[in-house]
């Protein structure tokens, strides 16, 4: 062979050496890992969820499914829609919701058509504008003023002013409450002029609108953070976040999360869910509600 093809040849040899002992180092220096990286595992229980209910059980709700997301991060929830516990059962029965939440135990007629889980308490309150004077009512003062029997605020102690009543709709659990706490199995007749609202936020705007008005309201965060309405104390018992967990307030209501009875129409997620739900990390958060 001639010198000069031999000195090619040579070379040609030189540089295969050289890449493979240029691969052999970048390999080393990942691992051994292959120079294409491996795509990460899906979650199977990734996807969009849709759950709505009644507005008393929302504080335990958003808790518990920011829990579960913060595990499962592909799992996304939507919906939180104040719909009252009726919606919240029928919706589930239907499937048009993957989980329902309900602020009261199960009505007669419903029960076999979900399961549930409990999620713990919630509480009707006596909402009245921060202004007011007036901080403590008895039973009897409230019923009576909810009837029209009381119409104006000197009566029980506070400044002269018609009393404005406010009142949640029918089918809300915080009316259904409200009215077996303090009028028993007899159906009220409210005040003439008693005006109706739909959902905390609005029963919220109107107390705070209104320095003179009165209103049946639900017992969660929004309402012991909002600044310009007040609970009132009811037989010398606070409405707090205190009295509703040791269970000293007088109208307490249980919180549920509602889903199908039949396995085969619940899914995978959803079991994950509920059994996180039950087991221990699921209720560390409902304990630090």
């Amino acid at each position: 062979m001639a010198p000069a093809l031999e000195d090619k040849d040579n070379m040609t040899l030189l540089r295969k050496c050289l890449y493979i002992a240029l691969a052999a180092l970048f390999a080393a220096s990942c691992g051994g890992a292959s120079p294409i990286a491996s795509k990460p595992t899906a979650d199977p229980l990734a996807g969009t969820y849709v759950t709505k209910g009644g507005g008393g059980a929302l504080d335990a709700v958003k808790a518990l499914t920011s829990g579960f997301s913060a595990v499962h991060p592909t799992v996304i929830w939507q919906g939180f829609d104040d719909v009252g516990s009726d919606a919240g059962v029928s919706l589930t029965v239907s499937g048009t919701v993957d989980l329902g939440f309900i602020s009261r135990d199960l009505k007669a007629p419903e029960k076999g058509t979900v399961e549930t889980v409990a999620i713990g308490a919630s509480g009707t309150g006596v909402g009245v504008n921060a202004t007011n004077p007036v901080k403590a009512l008895t039973k009897d003062q409230v019923a009576k003023i909810f009837t029209g029997q009381i119409t104006d605020w000197k009566d029980v102690g506070g400044t002269p002013g018609k009393i404005r009543v406010l009142l949640r709709e029918p089918e809300s659990s915080t009316r259904s409450a409200f009215e077996s706490y303090f009028f028993g199995s007899t159906k009220p007749a409210y005040a003439k002029d008693a005006v109706e609202v739909f959902q905390i936020d609005e029963t919220l705007k109107a107390i705070g609108s209104f320095k003179d008005a009165i209103g049946m309201m639900t017992m969660n965060a929004k309402a012991f953070s909002t600044v310009d309405v007040g609970l009132l104390t009811i037989d010398n018992i606070a409405a707090t976040r205190e009295t509703l967990a040791n269970g000293t307030y007088p109208i307490r209501r249980p919180l549920y999360f509602v889903y199908h009875p039949e396995p085969a129409k619940v899914k995978p997620t959803i079991k994950a869910f509920i059994d996180f739900v039950k087991g221990a990390e699921g209720q560390k958060i409902l304990a630090g509600l």
